[in-house]
């Protein structure tokens, strides 16, 4: 593993175009799950080649600009299959597909062991089971999409160095466009710069671009709105899964995404996203539409409450309310917390004494803002209900427009223990696979219930590149 670029990597990159590679396994994506499928191939003595939209390397997607935790269900993923299997089917409500799970809990602590093995450098925060592995060094989590030095960034850089080195082949940048079979050969075009194409052929393909959340009509499609704030890389236009889709492929639990709650300023503040996030602040407070009714038990959490806030019949209208009590605490935390960060970039927080002047300046409803927390503070909400403490006593009172923020989508394309994708009578499609956020099953249901995006990726990367190397 490791090293710099050398001459064999630019005869390798800089494929011809219109030209068509002939090899055993085409991935299409350069993130974790993409990166860890091409070197499982490539160690079983298959010619790969790897297809990348993005100029950047080792490539640009949610893999680089994430928080780096390779958790299952916020658990460590070394836990007890079993107790992993049973977290992420209850807090799916039953949606995640039994196949996917028991694959998933599996292979858990083996993926991550080859991720060690590969080089990856893990660090470990004993107090924390979420961080029981975690890419270092850890990114920071501060607004904008730094990624240069860091865990995951500087372990794909060596992954891709030391593919390239042992013959792997890599058309980036290349967006792969459509994806056709002949008999039992896929054949991937590949569009590069203008009207220049690559034609790939291989025996099998692995779908691994991540999600749609960067489709606006997906959006609209699946998730029912497109006003979101994008809070991640740009390149999830669900290429992968329409291919896939076209090909036979099933789509399945794909109305949920993971994300947090930002400010609505946020939609033409830079400075504003990915960080900060008002997950914590909601959960002490209330999140209301403008007619002052609650659209969620807020108590869930933020990934709950970003998709209620999405699923509501007025994405754009939606308000967080808190007293001061949570401003000066909750608000607080985090590197860019919310307090004193909002105010200091830009963003409006409206602050009253009383519920019905901070209703006021936010265009809320009154009566019924004031109906709502009193159901709250009384425990007698029930639609919504909600759960846990709240804090709504303490004037002054504030109110933040809300917008929710996507990270990346939940569904995707419908696959076995193997990464397989499955058609619509749950058989495998002979040689075509979906990885990480390509593929669907393992996260989704009401609460949008979200098992941990890396370790997924590296989970079924690594399964799809073992099973596409041993057909091929």
């Amino acid at each position: 593993m490791g090293g710099g670029k050398g001459s064999g990597e630019r005869a390798m990159d800089d494929a011809a175009v219109d030209d068509t590679v002939t090899v055993d396994v085409a991935v299409v994506g350069g993130g974790l799950a993409g990166w860890t499928a091409a070197i499982a191939a490539q160690d079983a003595g298959r010619r790969v080649t790897v297809v990348e939209r993005s100029a950047r390397r080792p490539g640009w997607g949610n893999s680089v600009v994430s928080g780096g935790a390779l958790h299952a269900v916020l658990r460590d993923p070394r836990a007890n299959p079993a107790v992993l299997a049973a977290a992420i089917t209850e807090l799916t409500d039953g949606h995640a597909d039994p196949v996917v799970v028991q694959a998933w809990a599996a292979n858990a602590a083996r993926a991550v062991a080859w991720v060690e093995a590969q080089g990856g450098e893990l660090m470990s925060d004993p107090d924390h089971p979420h961080r029981a592995k975690v890419f270092a060094p850890v990114r920071v989590t501060e607004p904008g999409m730094r990624h240069a030095g860091f865990g995951v960034t500087n372990f794909l850089t060596a992954q891709r160095e030391s593919f390239v080195r042992r013959g792997g082949r890599v058309i980036q940048p290349g967006r792969a466009r459509s994806l056709s079979r002949d008999t039992d050969v896929w054949q991937l075009e590949v569009q590069r710069s203008g009207t220049a194409t690559v034609g790939v052929r291989a025996r099998s393909v692995v779908l691994a671009d991540g999600g749609f959340q960067a489709n606006p009509a997906l959006l609209r499609r699946y998730v029912g709105t497109d006003q979101v704030r994008r809070r991640a890389a740009g390149t999830g236009s669900g290429d992968g899964l329409l291919m896939g889709l076209a090909n036979g492929g099933v789509a399945v639990n794909m109305k949920g995404f993971y994300g947090h709650l930002l400010a609505r300023a946020s939609l033409e503040r830079d400075d504003l996203w990915p960080y900060p996030i008002l997950d914590l602040l909601a959960e002490v407070g209330v999140v209301v539409t403008t007619d002052g009714m609650r659209i969620v038990d807020e108590h869930l959490g933020g990934v709950t409450t970003t998709n209620a806030i999405a699923w509501s019949s007025n994405p754009a209208g939606c308000w967080l309310v808190v007293d001061d009590d949570a401003w000066q605490h909750e608000g607080t935390i985090g590197i860019t917390a919310p307090n004193p960060w909002l105010v200091a970039h830009g963003a409006t927080v409206h602050s009253a004494t009383t519920l019905r002047d901070v209703a006021g300046l936010a265009g809320i409803d009154g009566p019924a803002l004031e109906d709502s927390i009193a159901q709250v503070r009384d425990a007698t909400a029930t639609s919504p209900p909600r759960t846990g403490r709240a804090k709504l006593r303490k004037p002054p009172f504030h109110a933040i427009a809300l917008v929710a923020g996507v990270t990346f989508t939940l569904g995707g394309l419908r696959v076995d223990g193997h990464a397989r994708v499955l058609d619509d009578q749950s058989e495998p499609i002979e040689g075509l696979y979906a990885a990480g956020g390509t593929m669907g099953g393992l996260h989704g249901g009401p609460r949008a219930g979200y098992a941990g995006g890396l370790l997924e990726a590296a989970v079924f990367g690594l399964l799809a590149g073992e099973h596409a190397a041993g057909r091929s």
